[in-house]
């Protein structure tokens, strides 16, 4: 008799992938098989060595009759390549289990679920609302998928996803006109071109629907008053109070203004002020004092004539955008404050600057 307690012998921690290897020996196995097969499964699988359970998994993935049990835990199993194999060729795994790994797995597992043979419409949405840019790839370079004009919306309104194959989602008519102006500010510089002829298509058609009205410029009291307190900020270096002033002019979240004061969205910044209304002298203050030691001559003179050349209209309308693209995402929340008040995501009291003190009026007037 063996003594209590005694530990298994190592022979047993090979049990399972023996026992598997005899599984797949056959194509065909009777219930009863079946069931002690899965049984024995139950059992050791816990306890079975990293390498083997990859081996096991790699050999049962793409078997007709390995038990449902056994598919859902490989397939769930914390180790990605022991999870790998089930996850991308069987085709018995449940939708609320692919749709779960999509949402909240990782990128790996999700490359491996949009190499799957077919994919049911849910697990193809999910993965376009949540797959990073290599499993985005993945579906995009398929010739037995095509995605939808939903698919596409889903696509166009991430930021991360533009950014890295904007040239690719373009390609295929992937990027519709909302979406190129939605995502502008994650535009390759090619794209950038195409989404400011989409504003500005949009900003006639909307002056066509209402003929005989001109495009509004909104420069009045406190429109002028928020411009030259920009201009103020801009010349202090302040930039999370510029950033602050900008979201309540426009009504945008936050990290898209925060998102605008960085060099390589010097671009977006000079769009956000033509919507504004703010004229071209200040325009090219605030672009100097904020970018100005790293920004080549030339660059400062291509934005100004981008300023001269883009209606407001336009600038509006890709403005207006970016604000329903953060919306509709929810990936960050929006600021919804009154325009023009003075605020700050400081806690130390706001310094006062140039044409503050005319803002308090209509800060007044709004009941703030």
């Amino acid at each position: 008799m063996s003594a209590p307690g005694r530990k298994k012998p190592p022979q047993d921690r090979c049990v399972l992938l023996a026992a598997t290897e005899l599984f797949v020996g056959k194509s065909r196995h009777d219930i009863e098989e079946q069931k002690i097969f899965l049984e024995l499964a139950r059992n050791l699988l816990p306890a079975t060595t990293l390498q083997d359970r990859r081996r096991i998994a790699s050999m049962l993935a793409a078997h007709p009759e390995i038990p449902d049990d056994l598919l859902e835990a490989l397939a769930s199993d914390e180790d990605e390549l022991t999870a790998y194999p089930a996850l991308r060729y069987s085709q018995r795994l449940s939708v609320d289990l692919l749709l779960r790994t999509v949402k909240s797995g990782r990128e790996s597992l999700r490359r491996a679920i949009a190499n799957r043979p077919s994919l049911r419409e849910s697990v193809l949405s999910a993965l376009c609302e949540h797959a990073g840019a290599d499993s985005i790839r993945i579906l995009l370079q398929r010739d037995d998928i095509r995605l939808a004009p939903v698919h596409h919306d889903k696509l166009s309104r991430r930021g991360d996803i533009v950014a890295a194959l904007g040239m690719e989602l373009a390609g295929q008519d992937a990027l519709n006109p909302d979406g190129l102006m939605g995502q502008y500010l994650h535009l390759p510089a090619a794209l950038k071109a195409k989404a400011i002829a989409a504003a500005e298509m949009a900003s006639l058609v909307k002056q066509a629907r209402t003929p005989g009205t001109a495009p509004v410029h909104r420069q009045g009291s406190a429109g002028l008053h928020l411009c030259d307190a920009l201009v103020a900020e801009a010349r202090a270096g302040d930039r999370p109070r510029f950033a602050d002033l900008l979201c309540q002019g426009l009504s945008l979240p936050q990290p898209v203004c925060d998102l605008m004061l960085q060099r390589d969205q010097s671009d977006g910044l000079t769009i956000a002020l033509k919507a504004l209304g703010m004229p071209a002298a200040p325009t090219a203050t605030v672009l100097i004092r904020l970018f100005g030691e790293q920004m080549p001559l030339a660059d400062l003179r291509g934005l100004l004539r981008l300023h001269r050349t883009l209606s407001v209209g336009a600038a509006g309308v890709l403005a207006g955008q970016w604000m329903l693209q953060d919306q509709t995402t929810e990936t960050t929340p929006s600021r919804h404050v009154p325009q023009y008040q003075e605020g700050s995501r400081r806690k130390e009291p706001a310094r006062t600057v140039p044409g503050s003190a005319e803002v308090s009026p209509a800060r007044r007037k709004s009941g703030s």
